[in-house]
């Protein structure tokens, strides 16, 4: 209360608004209360509002007609001056609330008359992890979005590739909205149609029973079902379905490879671009006993004690998606906890049922076994990974400090080792002599630290998927890192200045793709940054359109990615210039190579 008690000074009372008068004080010389502020002015802008039936009318809309019914998108213009048009949250899906909560998703339900696509849809429910943990989201989140340079006008019109882009954050956060992946970069080239969506996230997306109750991967078989939507409609809006590119960052990157060996998802896409993030990755691909452990411990941490699969289930359909997100902060192990937590994971699906199987075998053995998409593959990683655990190093530092002694805790959550074996401890001492020469965790060695996280967590696999998609398909793997490097506020937490680790973090390439509102993780693009960004995106875009990044000589580009071959593992490094070389961080993928064929 600013005026709590009488006070000569102030001479006066400052009463709140209520719901009957619209106080305010007003400050001056002398301090007094009035009623209805501006009143004349408010009453005038009030009349002018309500003239306008909806924001509809005050912009330049156009309507697309879908397989299920109308909707209205608006043409829009980029800050650097091009046109577009833009469909949000546009259904692909039925609502998976009620009855439909942890099953695979029902294709949308047609609608009657123009539905409005004008304004961002729900996120699925989540919790922030790197800023405010806050919960936000709703179940009802199966919404595609498609932003378009051209809408076709007459059938003999030229359609073009389309882009379909599967967000990251660990399969418990993150959305297909603008505020993550605003269009305007890819929309300023005018040539491709491009697709985002929201998925289900967390348990609603990820929880498995590993049997035929719950099977899990809903959250893929979702972004299969938005595949689908893809191929039914995409041609209404100048794109073709004959030429889909499917990429994604960080677990989106892992996505993307998942449906690349996904029976499910055969003929669906023809290129596919996974950056950060791979098939081969433990964290993409859980087994299913772990996966039920999990549910149950959320199971019991919620107040249900049981070993049924389905008095779990039932018990769970009852709980709020609020408590069912917020939950899972109490079912970690501190272990689990770091550097975030990937709990709710992509799961095999080795037990038979009676819906479409997602998962049927680890990706290395489908890979392995040429049971996967053979289309041409862009995979990477960037040059520091491990930058990602900053925020929770500076914040936990004790916890990793103790790494030192035991490498366990980080062992059996991030390569699914069991624990307490004399292999594991192995393993660690192997890790202590290769990265630490046997110096203890400590802030000087921090970037060893970082780096054994950005090869457990990424490096590792993308090295190894391209090389063992290469053995198995004609289509061709082209491999990178990516470099450049810019400061991002997020990787130096509130009151740090004295760490300086070189090199581009986990997710920094996300800022050369799309435009972000989350300025202080991804700070605007300097001038080097965007010519940069310039480069990826005309590389990306060849890929889209031929399968090819560099299909002729390009003086912008400077360079010809040569892929992966049998006997030579080419990358492009991504930096001011671009470059090729050979064996991608040689020393420590050897390392890897002999510390899991044992294990293995």
């Amino acid at each position: 209360n600013p005026t709590p008690t009488p006070e000569p000074l102030l001479g006066v009372t400052w009463t709140p608004v209520t719901g009957s008068q619209i106080s305010y004080l007003n400050i001056d010389k002398s301090l007094s209360m009035a009623t209805d502020l501006v009143k004349a002015r408010v009453d005038f802008w009030e009349k002018l509002h309500e003239s306008y039936d909806s924001y509809v009318n005050m912009v330049e809309t156009v309507i697309v007609r879908v397989a299920q019914g109308s909707v209205r998108g608006q043409k829009v213009t980029t800050e650097a001056g091009a046109t577009y048009y833009s469909f949000h949250a546009i259904p692909y899906a039925k609502p998976p609330v009620g009855p439909l909560r942890f099953k695979a998703p029902q294709p949308a339900a047609p609608w009657e008359g123009i539905r409005d696509a004008l304004k961002e849809g729900n996120v699925a429910p989540q919790t922030g992890v790197f800023q405010d943990k806050s919960y936000y989201g709703d179940e009802d989140c199966l919404f595609i979005n498609v932003f378009t340079p051209k809408l076709p006008v007459r059938t003999t019109d030229v359609l073009k590739p389309v882009m379909v882009h599967i967000h990251g954050g660990a399969f418990c956060l993150g959305s297909g909205n603008s505020q993550m992946l605003g269009p305007g970069l890819m929309m300023n080239t005018g040539e491709v149609v491009l697709v985002t969506m929201n998925y289900r996230l967390g348990a609603l997306g990820f929880l498995s029973t590993g049997d035929k109750v719950v099977p899990g991967n809903n959250g893929l078989k979702d972004q299969v079902l938005a595949l689908r939507w893809v191929q039914q409609n995409i041609a209404q809006f100048g794109g073709d379905p004959g030429n889909v590119t499917i990429g994604g960052i960080s677990a989106g990157g892992g996505s993307v490879h998942l449906q690349v060996v996904s029976p499910m998802s055969k003929g669906l896409f023809h290129r596919a671009i996974a950056q950060s993030g791979s098939a081969f990755c433990p964290w993409a691909a859980e087994d299913p006993a772990i996966a039920r452990s999990k549910a149950f411990r959320l199971g019991e941490a919620l107040g249900c004690k049981t070993s049924d699969s389905k008095e779990l289930v039932e018990f769970l359909m009852k709980v709020p998606a609020q408590q069912l997100t917020e939950g899972i902060e109490k079912t970690l192990m501190e272990e689990e906890k770091h550097p975030l937590p990937l709990f709710f994971l992509p799961v095999i699906e080795k037990e038979k049922h009676k819906e479409e199987v997602f998962l049927p075998d680890r990706p290395t053995d489908l890979i392995r076994k040429g049971k996967f998409s053979k289309v041409p593959l862009i995979i990477g990683v960037t040059s520091k990974e491990g930058k990602l655990i900053m925020p929770d190093l500076v914040e936990h530092t004790s916890w990793y400090n103790s790494l030192t002694d035991n490498w366990e805790p980080l062992l059996t959550v991030n390569l699914k080792l069991p624990k307490g074996t004399e292999q594991i401890k192995e393993i660690g001492r192997k890790i202590q002599e290769f990265y630490f020469s046997n110096k203890a965790v400590s802030k000087e060695t921090w970037p060893q630290l970082l780096d054994v996280y950005g090869d457990i967590l990424f490096n590792i696999w993308a090295y190894r998927a391209a090389k063992e998609q290469q053995s198995k398909s004609s289509a061709p793997v082209y491999l990178y890192q990516f470099s450049h490097e810019q400061k991002a506020a997020h990787l130096l937490p509130a009151g740090v200045t004295d760490i300086s680790i070189p090199g581009a973090s986990h997710g920094a390439d996300l800022a050369y793709f799309f435009e972000t509102a989350l300025t202080d993780i991804f700070p605007p693009l300097d001038e080097e940054g965007v010519t940069v960004s310039s480069k990826l995106l005309k590389m990306w875009i060849n890929f889209s359109k031929t399968g090819n990044p560099t299909p002729e000589p390009d003086s912008l580009l400077g360079v010809t990615w040569s892929p992966v071959t049998k006997t030579e593992l080419h990358y492009l490094n991504i930096d001011k210039e671009l470059t090729m070389h050979k064996d991608l961080m040689k020393e420590n993928m050897d390392f890897w190579d002999k510390v899991l064929a044992s294990w293995e």
